[in-house]
């Protein structure tokens, strides 16, 4: 899985959100207001 399908499953939850509260490199994923999913782009794209 890639960073995109990754993107896309966490996205067809319902009520998710997903922004970079912490940096910008921690991609967060959250329902109703709680993280579920934190991804380092870093790992990813290095």
């Amino acid at each position: 899985m890639n960073i995109e399908e990754l993107r896309l499953y966490c996205l067809s939850k319902p009520e998710t959100t997903e922004s970079f509260p912490f940096d910008d490199t921690t991609l967060v994923f959250k329902v109703c207001g709680k993280m579920f999913a934190l991804v380092d782009l870093t790992i990813i794209y290095n």
